[in-house]
């Protein structure tokens, strides 16, 4: 009985790290790749390493940036180094585009982002219907700041600088959802969707 116990215990230990790797990196905010038709928007948690990026799961679920990056009790934050042992999972949007998923199975920190608090929930950028143009937050001004505008396929649709206190034209771009970044030093410290007449 002992020695089978022991055959038991041996067989679990290997099913439960068979596939495991560990990756070091930083963590990002990534935009939601479609998997459903249409696509919901929104930005999800990953990891950023030397060779990919990878989106972040925790029991087979994306990690939603309008929720915390908690793993026992111990909360991560975007630019934080770490480590991470966990299984990956190659997959395809629903237009074919592959993706890798990342199940968290260990994380440690390695070092601490200075950036502590990313206002996810907080609308930074407005659209002014009538004008055609994004209005930055006004609590932002006098902020050295860059904006990014990208579509739901993540493709860069406009790039400005210096943009603290300032409205941007969007008349020319066809209605529809677009996800916006804010960067400071070149990071990522706000984000979120810009609705254009719909």
């Amino acid at each position: 009985m002992k020695q089978f116990l022991i055959f038991f215990i041996s067989v679990f230990m290997c099913l439960n790290i068979y596939g495991q790797n560990t990756y070091s990196g930083k963590i990002i905010p990534m935009s939601n790749l479609c998997q459903t038709d249409p696509c919901l928007p929104g930005m999800v948690f990953g990891l950023e390493t030397t060779s990919n990026n990878y989106i972040l799961t925790i029991n087979s679920n994306w990690i939603w940036s309008d929720n915390r990056l908690i793993v026992e009790d111990i909360e991560y934050f975007i630019d934080d180094e770490v480590e991470i042992t966990g299984i990956t999972t190659t997959k395809q949007d629903v237009n074919s585009n592959e993706y890798t998923e990342l199940e968290i199975k260990i994380i440690k920190k390695l070092t601490s982002s200075s950036i502590k608090i990313l206002s996810f929930g907080n609308k930074k950028a407005y659209y002014d219907e009538i004008k055609q143009v994004i209005v930055i937050d006004e609590t932002l001004q006098n902020q050295s700041l860059t904006f990014e505008l990208v579509d739901l396929q993540g493709k860069m649709i406009l790039k400005k600088t210096d943009v603290g206190n300032t409205s941007i034209s969007i008349a020319n771009l066809p209605d529809g959802l677009y996800l916006y970044r804010l960067l400071k030093n070149s990071r990522i410290i706000y984000f979120g969707k810009i609705l254009k007449n719909i």
